[in-house]
């Protein structure tokens, strides 16, 4: 192939790979757009993060003369944030926040500009009372879904996730301890949320109903992330006895792209020595290892276990790490 097609298909490759990035931000922010505007606003409950800052700001001065939407408040809570990261010269992480964070504010001002709210109450309940319960657990499914796909092209949603980045990498603490700098901030930020809305509406029910309101929906929100999450690396472990041990690891190898391992065994009824094959794969792979291992050899006992996590090459991990994009592909 030429020089001029070499760099042809390159330049088509980089192309459609920077479109597939751009439609996960824009999936993420559109999800997390919907889940505030349409269902955590309309119920007076708020998330963690900087959305949850947005939209207590917007739940509070909804009704004075110093409204701004809770699209503005998104952006302008997440600038300082933002700052930092391109300060730090993670320049791809922070320009994939960022837009990220523009769609998300033009989307939630879109939506309230067009009063998608009444009209998706008006589809649901007509003139009907809305259930709460409902709009809790669909807003907070909703906005569960944005951070991992975010992870996925390597970027945030901002706010409290970069927050737990930042004392992460300065602390040295593994993912998890991230994690839980992320959900203890959030429900800093819930809590003093509705501490607000008592100090300034003078309601007390309502304070405590936001409360209630707000924590259900970050529960949700984490139950859906942790799902997804798991899902990353979910396997399962196959333990094969078998007489064709080469044959048949040959054939797993190949056609399932995860490797083998041979251990010697002896029969505890026979005596007889023979090979037990452990392989770890993907959980939607067992219906074509149960059918290889019949093809190969239709003796051969096997049993499943299943895997928590798995960490290594084949199998997808997602957690949040700062260095993520490090050094060259940031620069």
């Amino acid at each position: 192939m030429s020089p001029n097609k070499d760099a042809a298909v390159s330049g088509k490759a980089i192309f459609w790979h920077n479109a597939k990035q751009f439609l996960y931000i824009f999936l993420a922010s559109l999800s997390s757009a919907l889940s505030l505007e349409i269902f955590l606003l309309p119920s007076n409950a708020v998330v963690g993060g900087a959305l949850g800052v947005a939209s207590i700001l917007d739940i509070l001065f909804a009704d004075g003369k110093w409204y701004l939407s809770a699209g503005i408040w998104v952006f302008v809570v997440n600038i300082p944030i933002l700052i930092y990261s391109f300060l730090r010269h993670r320049r791809r992480f922070a320009v994939k926040t960022l837009i990220y964070v523009v769609l998300l504010s033009a989307m939630i001002l879109t939506l309230h500009m067009l009063d998608v709210c009444s009209l998706f109450e008006q589809l649901m309940y007509g003139d009907g009372e809305k259930d709460k319960v409902i709009y809790i657990l669909l807003g907070g499914a909703l906005h569960g879904l944005s951070l991992p796909i975010m992870l996925s092209v390597n970027a945030s949603t901002g706010g409290s996730d970069i927050v737990g980045l930042i004392v992460q990498k300065r602390s040295k603490r593994s993912s998890s301890v991230a994690m839980r700098i992320v959900m203890l901030t959030n429900v800093i930020i819930v809590g003093l949320s509705s501490l607000a809305y008592y100090l300034i509406k003078k309601d007390s029910a309502q304070a405590v109903e936001m409360l209630i309101y707000s924590v259900a929906a970050m529960f949700i929100c984490e139950i859906v992330q942790e799902s997804i999450f798991k899902g990353f690396s979910a396997a399962v472990e196959l333990e094969i006895t078998t007489e064709k041990p080469q044959e048949l690891a040959d054939a797993l190898l190949a056609e399932l792209k995860h490797g083998v391992t041979q251990v010697r065994v002896t029969g505890g009824y026979s005596h007889s020595e023979k090979t037990m094959l452990l392989c770890v794969l993907n959980k939607h792979q067992l219906t074509h290892a149960r059918r290889i291992i019949n093809q190969v050899d239709p003796s051969a006992f096997a049993y499943v276990e299943n895997v928590k996590e798995v960490v290594g090459k084949g199998f997808a991990n997602k957690e949040i790490e700062l260095d993520e994009e490090e050094n060259g592909s940031d620069n």
